[in-house]
């Protein structure tokens, strides 16, 4: 069994790494309407801004297995892996889902109907 769930992190981190994403986008208008002919450098920095937004969306991944959940991030060094049998708690919040486990407490944004499913998964796994 291997679900992959899309996921963001908890909500502070996320409006941090959206704001810092959106000033990228800022970046292309703001020399799209500064210059009066067609630049390079609004193409590249809007590219940029879709590169990073597509990084974004796509490399954060929730990913249960037959015996743990992996978080997997942006950068792949911070990648996070808890067993089931060291997960503690299972909260279903209002946009997402909230994992204790033995030395942290997880906290990730995905929709409503994802953060049942795996809540479902986890409490039956307890």
């Amino acid at each position: 069994m291997k679900k992959v769930f899309y996921c963001q992190p908890d909500v502070a981190t996320s409006v941090t790494c959206w704001s810092y994403t959106g000033m990228l986008f800022l970046l292309s208008l703001l020399l799209w309407l500064e210059l009066t002919v067609f630049q390079i450098w609004t193409a590249i920095s809007f590219l940029l801004f879709v590169l990073v937004a597509g990084i974004q969306l796509y490399k954060r991944r929730l990913v249960l297995t037959d015996d743990s959940v992996e978080f997997q991030t942006v950068l792949s060094f911070n990648n996070k892996k808890i067993r089931y049998q060291d997960i503690k708690d299972v909260e279903l919040l209002k946009n997402g889902i909230n994992i204790t486990g033995k030395n942290a407490i997880i906290t990730v944004v995905l929709k409503r109907k994802n953060a049942k499913k795996i809540y479902e998964v986890l409490s039956s796994q307890q």
